[in-house]
């Protein structure tokens, strides 16, 4: 038994090591096609890349095991069915059950081992990973000077250059504009050529322009709206300096995404749902205490001595009361009406953005558990499947495991999507994926063990006749 272990264990591992580490690779390219255009571009050192990639490697963790699951596993066992090691392993009294078991027990140890990364490391790399890419995608793109092209990077400045020497320093045929906040463009600078450094810290930029003008309209001057003066000036070298400060990455304060449920753990994710539910109590006692005025109780009303009453002149309400405060009177009602309505408005607003938050801590609660268990599930389709199958190698358990991923990742997204707008409970919607799974699984593990195919040909061929005979019946009616 100890060598029959050992062969399904080492059967195992080596593919699923290969095909995690495949599909990992595959979902990064994925990321960094999507965030590509806010990457290019911006001057950013390979540390910070590196960081970025990092950390959104934990993200991807519940798109690639699952999926490597299913291709491991149709590999293993499509391999060893293949090679007629599996009819051996039956013709010596070894049950289809005893011999998933090494396999079985690996992707429960997996299994425990993706609940904490889900629940400890997952929430922690993702606030990395998200207030990073923030501060990446809010970066000011790298300062570059193309010839002919004007560059505004530069708070305050646009600059334009005609011609670039080789050297990367000198250049010719300058256009500064400088604009000052709350004015146009009140200050020009050109000149026929220059020299531009870095300094040593990359954070200033010195400009040294010959045989320039400089034209200023000067808006301090009193007589300025009348007469709108101006100075023009011509210099033979003149030296600028820009600051390049607000060009660097800027790191901001953690803790502002902290409030978001996958940067939650399962006790964050608690109390954000107790909060979030004492909130909606809140703001519907607070409205209901609001409108209560308006809606008096109708026992209280039926309560009411009706002689006490004053007596109506007309069924017309409004025509009960004298002319001249009548227009005041629906003025007043008019007023109160449409506050009604706003107030009303808002509070149903913020009640179900409320409800969507409630609903998303739920559903993430509830994903903390879905993952592992779907790992258990989906080894249950694909190790028996792969018996069945008997089809080794890349090619089929691929072309399977990437249909079986699709079917599941469409119903796990609908659910979730169905339970976050409230169409149905969040715990369903985090669920829904493998409650549908687990019966298809049992069935698939079910065949397996009495060495039946999933559908039986001649069966289906009967069944496909007797619904062709009875659609001619009908047609002949």
């Amino acid at each position: 038994m100890k060598k029959i272990n050992l062969l399904v264990v080492k059967a195992f591992v080596g593919p699923f090591i290969a095909t995690f580490f495949i599909s990992m690779f595959l979902f990064l390219m994925l990321f960094l096609w999507k965030w590509i255009d806010d990457l290019v571009g911006k001057g950013l050192e390979w540390h910070v890349v590196a960081r970025l990639l990092f950390f959104s490697l934990a993200d991807l963790i519940p798109m690639a095991l699952p999926l490597a699951v299913l291709i491991s596993s149709l590999m293993t066992f499509g391999n060893l069915s293949e090679s007629y090691e599996m009819v051996a392993l039956k013709a010596c009294g070894v049950s289809i059950y005893r011999a998933l078991m090494p396999a079985f027990i690996i992707i429960l140890l997996l299994a425990l081992t993706t609940f904490y990364v889900s629940n400890i490391v997952i929430p922690k790399a993702n606030l990395e990973s998200k207030s990073l890419l923030w501060d990446v995608r809010n970066k000011k793109p790298a300062f570059s000077l193309k010839e002919g092209v004007f560059y505004d990077g530069i708070e305050g400045y646009k600059i334009k250059i005609g011609k670039k020497e080789p050297d990367n320093e000198t250049i010719k045929d300058i256009l500064i504009y400088e604009i000052k906040p709350g004015y146009s463009q009140l200050i020009i600078v050109r000149a026929e050529s220059g020299v531009m450094k870095l300094s040593d810290d990359k954070r200033l930029l010195y400009f040294t322009l010959k045989n320039g003008t400089r034209y200023e309209e000067l808006v301090e001057n009193a007589n300025y709206a009348r007469t709108f003066p101006s100075t023009v000036t011509k210099f033979e070298t003149q030296k600028i300096t820009f600051d390049l400060g607000d060009l660097e990455l800027k790191q901001t304060d953690k803790d502002l995404f902290k409030g978001s449920a996958v940067m939650m753990n399962i006790n964050e994710l608690q109390r954000a749902i107790d909060s979030s539910s004492k909130e909606i109590k809140q703001q519907q006692n607070t409205t209901r205490d609001f409108l209560r005025p308006y809606y008096p109780d109708p026992k209280i009303l039926m309560q009411r001595n009706t002689k006490d009453s004053p007596q109506l002149k007309s069924d017309t309400l409004i025509n009960n009361f004298p002319k001249e405060n009548r227009y005041n009177i629906l003025e007043l009602a008019l007023s109160t009406t449409r506050n009604l309505k706003e107030l009303v408005t808002s509070s149903a607003k913020q009640l179900d953005e409320l409800k969507t938050e409630t609903r998303m801590y739920n559903i993430k609660w509830h994903e903390k558990f879905t993952l592992s268990t779907v790992l258990i599930i989906l080894f249950l389709i694909a190790a028996p499947l792969g018996t069945i199958i008997r089809k080794g190698g890349l090619g089929m358990p691929l072309v399977v495991s990437i249909l079986m991923f699709i079917v599941y990742y469409i119903i796990n997204m609908i659910g979730t999507k169905m339970g976050r707008e409230g169409i149905i409970p969040e715990w369903l919607g985090a669920w829904i994926a493998s409650l549908i799974l687990l019966p298809i699984g049992l069935f698939i593990l079910k065949k397996a063990s009495i060495e039946s195919s999933l559908f039986q040909k001649d069966k289906f061929e009967k069944w496909v006749e007797k619904m062709r005979v009875k659609l001619n019946l009908i047609r002949e009616k």
